[in-house]
């Protein structure tokens, strides 16, 4: 974090609590947050990379813990995703691409998604009628969204929460529980794939890890056991137009 004044070094540790805790309240370790509020103080997403996946795993590790001991968790959906996301992450962790035109496309169908789970949450209850789950449907939704989430250098969970929210494979709570270790298990993938030369020399930007780690302790907390279905769909809902209309602002003034 050379260059920045302490204000700026505390607006950054700031924000970086506050992002763990809302998205690790909905099963979620916080990239775009992350990245997000990096940018906002000039720094480029790619030296921040390796920093952010660690801090997606602590995040996500730590939800996917309390989601899991709350009774939200489900290990077959969360496999049959995880069996081809995990290879997929990997492979498009080590592919660099322009992303403007995929920016656009992804930030359109966030916001979309969230908007739509806004105006749904009040339907979104405990007692909702589960479909049956299709594995082959499942096992291209992992790869595709692993691949996403390891050329995107996030953890994948912000578009997996969506799918399991309109397929309805899961009880709502529950997808928060999945999505996370679904975030683990790539950003993991991805840090393999960036190679353990850029993991040493992260440096400085390791330090948002603890910021982060403590507003992931409370936001879980908050999130598992506390939160009522509905609160929970509205919070998420909230993430996924902030992560939506991020990726769109990027895309239009770069």
């Amino acid at each position: 974090m050379d260059g920045l004044s302490l204000i700026q070094i505390a607006l950054l540790l700031t924000a970086v609590f506050a992002v763990a805790f809302f998205y690790s309240s909905v099963g979620h370790g916080g990239a775009t947050g992350y990245l997000a509020a990096l940018a906002l103080l000039g720094i480029a997403p790619a030296s921040a990379r390796v920093a952010v996946l660690i801090a997606n795993v602590l995040v996500a590790g730590i939800a996917w813990g309390q989601f899991w001991r709350a009774g939200h968790f489900d290990w077959r959906v969360l496999s049959s995703f995880a069996i081809v996301s995990v290879p997929c992450a990997w492979f498009g962790s080590r592919i660099h691409i322009s992303p403007e035109v995929y920016k656009i496309v992804l930030g359109a169908v966030l916001v979309v998604a969230g908007l739509t789970l806004l105006f749904r949450a009040r339907w979104q209850t405990d007692d909702v009628v589960l479909q049956k789950f299709f594995l082959p449907l499942a096992l291209l939704i992992g790869a595709v969204l692993g691949f996403l989430a390891g050329l995107t250098g996030i953890g994948g969970g912000v578009f997996l929460s969506p799918m399991l929210y309109v397929f309805r494979w899961v009880k709502p709570k529950t997808t928060g529980g999945i999505a996370a270790g679904f975030i683990v298990l790539n950003s993991i993938a991805g840090l393999v794939g960036t190679g353990w030369q850029k993991i040493a020399h992260a440096g400085p930007l390791l330090w948002l890890t603890v910021p982060a780690v403590t507003g992931a302790l409370l936001g879980t907390h908050y999130g598992a056991r506390r939160w009522s279905s509905v609160i929970f769909s509205r919070v998420l809902a909230g993430i996924l137009i902030f992560s939506g209309g991020k990726l769109l602002i990027e895309a239009v003034t770069h």
